[in-house]
């Protein structure tokens, strides 16, 4: 006999799981990229609950321990990778330090911008958020203190992987650097091509947004961090703000 199935009733909620791993990353391509989502997918909430966990032999841990933002309204960003580095570090929780994930080939070139993240913070990919830092190449494993001054918009194989921009500041709190629209075009143009010679992965760059925007994806992905820790399992809804 057919099962009626608009009658879940009785149904263990186990089921809900699987299937909202595949509708939830399709809800979140479906909404305006230019506001961050306050959705985190399943695959993200468990990614945060296992870095957490990873994190824990550590008294003091540079992404779990370190705030998102300054007094002085400046964004922290770890540096990752230094403009110009074809290394493509990424950040070991349990280390607590960086590890040489892979090596970006030559014909791709180095990175054209100090790339790192946001601590604090988890993304809808369960990374933490990314941050790019315009001006020379950085020291990089260490932080930095700059200004938003713009987001890229970002996607990819596993979904919004935006990220918010930075500029170093002078002694007056004033941004040195400038998100030109060369330097758009620049820095765009490498994170449009740069997964093009890995196998299944894909990156495209549909455009650019204001710092406001910046701060909007840094104080929700700083959300997703404080508010979702502790849940597996399920996807992760942002409380309303009050």
């Amino acid at each position: 006999m057919r099962r009626d199935c608009s009658d879940i009733r009785g149904l263990p909620l186990t089921w809900l799981v699987p299937v909202l791993a595949v509708v939830a990353p399709l809800a979140l391509a479906a909404q305006d990229a230019t506001r961050p989502p306050t959705l985190l997918p399943v695959t993200a909430v468990n990614t945060l609950a296992a870095s957490l966990k990873a994190a824990q032999g550590h008294t003091s841990h540079q992404w779990r321990d370190t705030p998102p933002t300054n007094s002085d309204g400046t964004v922290n960003a770890y540096v990752e990778i230094a403009r110009g580095d074809r290394r493509k570090w990424e950040f070991d929780m349990r280390a607590n330090r960086r590890a040489i994930d892979r090596m970006i080939p030559a014909s791709i070139g180095g990175y054209p911008v100090n790339y790192g993240f946001v601590p604090q913070t988890v993304s809808y990919d369960g990374d933490p958020f990314d941050a790019l830092v315009l001006g020379p190449a950085l020291p990089d494993g260490r932080f930095v203190r700059g200004i938003a001054v713009g987001v890229m918009f970002m996607e990819d194989e596993k979904g919004l992987d935006s990220k918010v921009v930075l500029s170093r500041v002078d002694a007056a709190g004033r941004p040195v650097d400038q998100l030109t629209a060369a330097v758009k075009d620049e820095i765009g143009g490498y994170f449009a091509r740069y997964k093009r010679e890995g196998r299944g992965t894909w990156s495209k760059v549909p455009g650019w947004g204001s710092a406001e925007q910046g701060l909007m994806f840094v104080s929700t992905t700083h959300a997703f961090f404080t508010q979702c820790a502790g849940r597996t399992g399920q996807p992760c809804t942002l409380a309303p703000a009050r």
